[in-house]
């Protein structure tokens, strides 16, 4: 046996050994890609933002489109209250959930779970603040609200008023036969009057002629 069959084997072995070193390095520097998940890219409210205005939603926006069921967003006021409005409406990588009124300043925490593209489950949380202003705002929109009605109720008592003087100032019945009885009483009455007068001018008429015939004799 010579030098040079011994040493093939091992140049062999040597290249065999860098080759899987190689390949191993490529796969790790793959695994980072293939093993990402879906994350949460922005918010609005944006995670951290002091707010004059309660908001009326929350937007989420993610890497990727979000898959079915599963998902759900809470909004957690200061005091421990959820303020999300049903489940999240859930359009690509968007999903948006409608919130009720928020009336307490200070910090809401809003926590997620979405179910993602390739089926892992996202979950994290951020908060955003209420500022006094927000809440003296929804608190004046709501004394505004309810003033409304009694202003319906004002101009319905006006409209009441209107239509009671215009009863007082309806005209007074007619003397007038005619509009009190109709054409056909109307027309009964001058036929009454028309005979009432025929009977007091026979009457005359008989008184005339006895009288005349009690001189002649």
């Amino acid at each position: 046996m010579n030098d040079t069959s011994v040493k093939n084997p091992l140049r062999r072995g040597a290249v065999l050994a860098a080759s899987l070193a190689a390949a191993g390095l490529l796969g790790l520097g793959g695994a980072p890609a293939a093993l990402a998940h879906d994350t949460l890219l922005s918010s609005t409210p944006e995670a951290g933002a002091e707010l004059d205005e309660a908001p009326e939603q929350i937007e989420l926006t993610f890497s990727a489109d979000i898959g079915d069921g599963g998902n759900a967003v809470v909004v957690n006021d200061p005091s421990g209250k959820n303020h999300a409005v049903g489940e999240p409406a859930v359009d690509g990588p968007d999903a948006t959930v409608e919130l009720d009124e928020l009336t307490e300043a200070g910090d809401y925490t809003v926590a997620y779970r979405m179910v993602s593209s390739d089926g892992h489950v996202v979950e994290d949380d951020f908060s955003f603040a209420l500022t006094e202003d927000a809440v003296a705002g929804a608190e004046q929109d709501g004394a505004s609200a309810e003033e409304s009605p009694a202003s319906g109720e004002s101009a319905g008592d006006g409209g009441e008023q209107a239509a009671g003087d215009g009863a007082s100032e309806a005209p007074a019945p007619s003397s007038d036969p005619v509009s009190l009885f109709g054409p056909v009483g109307g027309a009964v009455i001058g036929i009454a009057l028309i005979a009432l007068v025929a009977v007091v001018v026979l009457r005359l008429l008989r008184n005339r002629s006895g009288g005349s015939g009690g001189d002649g004799a």
